[in-house]
């Protein structure tokens, strides 16, 4: 484990040596005026409609078995709160608006799901937690006259990722939730680190835990249509670490396995955008590759395809002097 800390310490200490110096105040607005449209002072509220999950594809040679353990996909409702460097997304969907219909046949799901992006300079921080419950194996998988349900199959998921933006004309914030806009095509080179840490149980006397961790490059381009319409594409790529360790409630020792992790993201993104309205549909598959047995292969995948509309409005004086200057608020207190 200390020799994976220490490869993953040089690399970025590599990157960061290797980095084009910061450009000063006058050339970043230059930058910004010209390729990318700023909302600073502007807050953006979103309203999205989204399928996301967690599913895990296994294939193994002993039992010559290859199936996926999926949740019972639905949609989803997530409100996003923008301002400044701060971003919120909170997911939850009331019953009144669920469209499946098939939880006798699939099972019931429940999800959760909560994350974060914080924009430092040229650094994007992602901070993400999910938690699902209720799973089922279909049954053209196994061979088998219904499906497989795992009512109390559980897997919480927490972790990030941290990225550099090499080229300061793209907009990752166009991309993502368009708290930017981005005026002129324009790509990156964004090299990346990300890190997650999976706990999975079941209604059995064991436990998983499972630490995923993966550096290596990634390009985004985006690409502007008359002004008005985006279309965000990149992919990302990294090798790393894998660590479960299985315990285990009824005395059996524990177990433990580690070896290489790869690690994929692909993205796509078709946005429209103006002054105050804005609106776009984006996927993203991000997935986890590594064997915890020579002859056991298994894909730890996060799918997300969203639907959302928003709107912006100018910051209230308050909310505006409370983030600019925090100091002016302990002094009255």
């Amino acid at each position: 484990m200390k020799k994976h800390c220490f490869f993953f310490l040089l690399l970025f200490s590599a990157l960061s040596w290797c980095q084009n110096p910061e450009p000063d105040a006058s050339v970043k607005d230059s930058l910004a005026n010209e390729y990318i449209q700023l909302y600073e002072d502007d807050i953006k509220t979103r309203l999205g409609f989204s399928n996301s999950f967690n599913s895990f594809h296994i294939k193994d040679k002993n039992s010559n078995l290859d199936f996926t353990l999926s949740p019972n996909q639905r949609v989803r409702t997530t409100f996003t709160f923008m301002y400044k460097f701060i971003e919120f997304d909170l997911g939850y969907t009331p019953e009144f608006i669920r469209f499946n219909k098939d939880n006798e046949s699939n099972g019931k799901t429940t999800f959760y799901n909560f994350s974060t992006r914080l924009y430092l300079g040229k650094w994007m921080q992602s901070i993400d937690y999910s938690k699902t419950k209720g799973f089922y194996v279909d049954k053209d998988d196994i061979g088998i006259d219904e499906n497989l349900l795992f009512s109390d199959f559980q897997v919480r998921k927490f972790g990030g990722s941290t990225s550099y933006i090499f080229n300061p004309n793209f907009s990752f914030r166009a991309v993502f939730l368009q708290s930017e806009w981005q005026k002129k095509s324009a790509g990156s080179f964004v090299p990346g680190i990300s890190y997650y840490f999976t706990r999975i149980k079941n209604n059995t006397p064991s436990e998983d835990n499972s630490i995923d961790i993966a550096a290596g490059p990634g390009y985004y381009y985006n690409w502007v249509i008359n002004k008005k319409f985006l279309i965000a594409a990149g992919a990302y790529g990294g090798v790393g670490y894998n660590n479960t360790k299985t315990t285990y409630t009824d005395g059996t020792a524990d177990e433990k396995v580690d070896g290489l992790s790869l690690q994929a993201q692909l993205s796509l993104n078709i946005g429209y955008n103006s002054e105050r309205f804005y609106t776009g549909v984006t996927s993203r598959l991000n997935t986890f590759y590594y064997k915890t047995d020579p002859r056991i292969h298994i894909q730890d995948q996060q799918q997300f395809f969203e639907f959302y509309i928003g709107y912006r409005f100018k910051a209230p004086e308050k909310i505006s002097n409370a983030v600019n200057n925090p100091q002016s608020i302990i002094k009255k207190k």
